[in-house]
């Protein structure tokens, strides 16, 4: 009888620390497979509550400025603003600018103002948003393209023409 008890104190310990080991390589796993669902879930979620609308252009012979305004449910920090992709061109010449660092846009860079008096860092719901490209040679007749990518991929574009 007490040999019967023995046998099973050790298998039930046995099991215990079988069972113990086995959540130990287990939960890890399923707890890096729900924060990567939830990463994607809050990526998506992200990516459904941004959106702007470019709302005016305008070009002269050296530069162009493009208006657009915030129109989702979420606002914009200043640093992904910074990290956006801006492609402008003619039909034939589609290049890439990138913000430029220190405000001023230069050679294949551009630079931004936002709208209101307070720099809070973020392009606010409703805020409008001027992105500046100098230093072009644009003709009257080209037609230009323009299109804004934020790095959540979120992008808009626009064709227009300097005015006569």
């Amino acid at each position: 009888m007490a040999g019967e008890a023995i046998s099973s104190s050790i298998l039930l310990i046995g099991a215990a620390v079988g069972a113990a080991f086995l959540i130990a390589a287990i939960l890890p796993a399923i707890f890096s497979a729900g924060d990567t669902f939830g990463t994607v879930a809050h990526s998506a979620d992200e990516k459904m509550k941004t959106d702007f609308r470019i709302v005016n252009t305008f070009a002269n012979n050296t530069a162009i400025k493009v208006w657009m305004k915030n129109v989702g449910a979420t606002r914009v920090s200043i640093y992904d603003i910074r990290k956006s992709d801006v492609y402008y061109g003619i039909s034939t010449s589609i290049e890439r600018y990138s913000y430029a660092s220190g405000g001023s846009a230069t050679t294949k860079n551009f630079a931004y103002i936002l709208g209101d008096t307070t720099d809070n860092g973020y392009w606010d719901i409703g805020e409008t948003l001027e992105v500046i490209i100098v230093d072009l040679s644009i003709d009257s007749t080209d037609t230009l393209s323009f299109t804004f990518a934020l790095p959540n991929s979120i992008r808009r574009s626009v064709t227009f023409s300097q005015p006569t």
